[in-house]
């Protein structure tokens, strides 16, 4: 990444200072969240990586893997240092962790040493449009879909948004150059605006360039802009107020080698990446976010991959493309893909609502496990998993599971998909795990639906030999 950074004339003096302090906590974590190496990642070591919106807290949940975030340095986007109590539902971050293992539970876990948030847009919304679920600031158009998340002071979604209102935009930039949001937060406050995505019309006589239908001005930043060029990923902080030709003037502009910044060099990190396909040259062959992807490894392939799609891909870093081991298609508005862990904060019983993890969850509509609604109390551990309701804040579980109770001790779970199938046995293999059904209860598919290559969440109890005995298996195409 480069980065190049005037001092604002209009802005204060310590302001302009903390973007040059936030430069030297990005040259230690990466730009971005990525970039040099940190404890566990690093150029020929080993560990993983991890982009996408945050799935759910306990440890956080992103690209499906649990990292506990207990030690990890945390930085916003222009490099200033974070809480954890600073991460939110549906935030984008770039993870650097630990070797992904198998939990006692059966989920992908890993150890966090490093997590930068990777906002795409800051500044005031000039349109907002019902009818397409869609809004536009800085001259990006952004969608917002059942499963895009809202800060508290945003209770009702779209519907709580206004003209002129300045918000922050976490999300995916789309191969059309559109924005799909995953959490919109109210910043009244900011001091700047900034905006995030890909360069075209570049006039470097003029000192101006586009990024969607803004024309952005760098004329007050003094020299060149190493690797700044039509098609270059870049983020640029921008005044609040704009030239008299309604152009946005920068104070700093940061050039980055795609939208995703996994470790450079980094060889045998596992990689796990979420967005929309940028270039497709078959598939086997395409770009996630500017990242080259090399399919022709995978076990399977699903069908529809083309320029546009989501995807969410995992494999190992070499050279610098991603080596993919599974691609996922992931549908825009699947809400039902959040899920917490915690001791219950507070509980409403009249309202059927509690608090866990900082998150408000109505139980009304939950299937309970080691428990019931009864058993809910202040302290209690529970884990939650839901959607989310019309608010864009609330979640409605679908399910909660009790922490030490006799089931979860018992229990053990696997996803993701069928290698080989037995009919004899009654087992099949996923995930490297052979699976025992014959007395598991089917969700969304019946025994005829169990063939190589079909998606699925096993819950069970693991056996002495290695075997899991299912008791639930639910499909997931």
């Amino acid at each position: 990444m480069t980065d190049s950074t005037t001092r604002p004339p209009s802005l204060a003096r310590r302001q302009w200072l903390a973007g040059g302090i936030a430069t030297a906590v990005l040259s230690v974590l990466g730009c971005g969240g990525g970039g040099d190496s940190v404890a566990g990642v690093g150029t020929g070591g080993t560990g993983s990586f991890a982009s996408g919106p945050i799935r759910g807290f306990g440890s956080i949940v992103v690209g499906g893997v649990h990292y506990d975030e207990a030690g990890a340095q945390i930085v916003g986007d222009a490099g200033a240092a974070l809480a954890r109590g600073d991460l939110r539902l549906g935030m984008v971050v770039e993870v650097n962790g630990s070797d992904i293992h198998a939990g006692d539970d059966g989920k992908r876990r890993a150890t966090a040493a490093s997590i930068g948030l990777r906002s795409e847009i800051e500044g005031p919304i000039s349109a907002i449009d019902p009818a397409q679920g869609s809004f536009v600031v800085l001259g990006q158009r952004v969608r917002v879909t059942p499963a895009t998340v809202f800060d508290d002071d945003l209770r009702g979604g779209l519907a709580s948004l206004r003209v002129g209102q300045v918000v922050e935009v976490y999300g995916l930039l789309q191969s059309d150059g559109h924005y799909t949001a995953t959490r919109i937060d109210d910043e009244d406050d900011a001091r700047h605006y900034k905006l995030r995505g890909r360069v075209s019309a570049l006039d470097a006589a003029a000192r101006s360039l586009r990024i969607g239908d803004s024309v952005v001005s760098y004329a007050d930043i003094a020299g060149a802009v190493a690797g700044l060029a039509d098609g270059a990923y870049v983020r640029v902080e921008l005044l609040t107020t704009p030239t008299a030709s309604g152009a946005w003037r920068a104070s700093r502009i940061q050039v980055f080698g795609a939208g995703v910044t996994p470790p450079a060099g980094a060889g045998g990190v596992k990689v796990e990446i979420e967005g929309y396909i940028t270039a497709f040259s078959s598939p086997t062959r395409f770009s996630v976010s500017g990242i080259a992807v090399d399919a022709s490894g995978a076990a399977w392939l699903p069908a529809g991959l083309a320029v546009g799609v989501r995807v969410e891909v995992e494999g190992v870093l070499t050279g610098g493309v991603l080596q993919a081991s599974e691609v996922e298609i992931e549908d825009d508005d699947d809400q039902d893909a959040f899920e917490l862990e915690g001791a219950i904060a507070s509980l409403d019983r009249a309202a059927q609502t509690l608090v866990v993890s900082g998150v408000m969850v109505a139980f009304g509509q939950a299937r309970f496990k080691g428990g019931t609604a009864t058993d809910l109390a202040p302290g209690v551990r529970i884990e939650v998993e839901g959607h989310l309701a019309a608010d864009g804040t609330t979640l409605v579980a679908s399910e909660i599971e009790f922490e030490d109770s006799p089931d979860q001790r018992d229990s053990y779970e696997v996803e993701g998909r069928i290698a080989s199938v037995s009919a004899t046995a009654r087992t099949f293999v996923v995930a490297g795990v052979t699976v025992d059904y014959a007395a598991a209860h089917f969700v969304g598919g019946t025994v005829a639906d169990l063939v190589p290559g079909a998606k699925v969440e096993v819950e069970g109890r693991r056996l002495a030999n290695g075997t899991l005995q299912a008791r639930e298996i639910a499909f997931d195409d």
